[in-house]
């Protein structure tokens, strides 16, 4: 069943990118993954948070429900600089106590048309044990389609985990996904369709969501209430590793922007 949802998200993914002339914003809104850079919900995207502004920043809160008294407690942030740069941060807290704080950059390379590519990374503070840190790297692709009539946009990334829990690692990580804006003309751009899957997930150590073994599919809706001017507001209601019993988990966020 795993493989077979796999597979379906592939060919959504590829069925997407049947038009590259879509402007890479159309079908995507710039919403913040579970660790606070720009992308869909683990998976970073080729964009940052303000591509028109100078500066711009954005503060969020989500959380991640694995059932019972498991929460992982998500603030997060992200300031984009001269349209190119991105800077983000997420503090993990569990019943109370700080477990991770990751700093990420990211450096948007190109964007034309309907694509755009970027260079990203984090480093992954782990707490109390600081021997215990992570780092890694990526590439990322973006680009604008259509599926079944409705405005699309595909991301695809690959990288290394350089660090993993304090031992140099050549891990090969990867992930791919789509957010697509649903019917259109009903809901005027503001609901979107987020989905991405994964072999990796919002932090190394003590995520919600377990990609280690098989990867992780994730997916909901993101909802952008207001969308232009010099502010944003976003809201994430998501499912997260969905196909896994045991651990699967439900997570809702809020992001909240201002550009200068």
């Amino acid at each position: 069943m795993k493989k077979f949802v796999i597979a379906a998200v592939l060919l959504a993914s590829f069925a997407v990118s049947g038009v590259f002339a879509q402007n890479v914003s159309a079908g995507a809104v710039n919403g913040m993954t579970l660790n606070g850079s720009t992308g869909l919900i683990v998976v970073p995207d080729a964009r940052i948070a303000w591509e028109k502004p100078k500066v711009g920043v954005d503060i969020g809160y989500g959380f991640v429900w694995g059932g019972g008294q498991n929460f992982d407690h998500l603030p997060r942030f992200s300031v984009s600089l001269f349209q190119k740069f991105e800077v983000s941060g997420l503090m993990q807290m569990n019943s109370g106590n700080l477990q991770n704080f990751v700093l990420g950059g990211k450096f948007q390379l190109t964007k034309s048309g309907g694509t755009a590519l970027a260079l990203g990374g984090d480093i992954e503070f782990y707490n109390p044990v600081q021997n215990r840190n992570s780092a890694k790297l990526y590439l990322a692709a973006t680009y604008g389609g259509n599926f079944f009539g409705m405005p699309a946009v595909t991301t695809a990334t690959i990288g290394w985990q350089m660090l993993n829990r304090g031992s140099f690692s050549s891990q090969f990580i990867y992930g791919m996904g789509f957010s697509m804006s649903l019917f259109p003309q009903t809901f005027k751009n503001f609901v979107y369709w987020v989905t991405d899957f994964a072999n990796f997930s919002y932090t190394v150590t003590g995520a919600m969501v377990n990609a280690s073994n098989r990867g992780a599919f994730n997916t909901g809706i993101r909802i952008r209430p207001i969308k232009e001017g010099r502010f944003n507001l976003v809201i994430d209601v998501l499912g997260t590793d969905l196909l896994d019993d045991g651990g699967r988990g439900l997570s809702a966020s809020i992001t909240g922007g201002l550009a200068f």
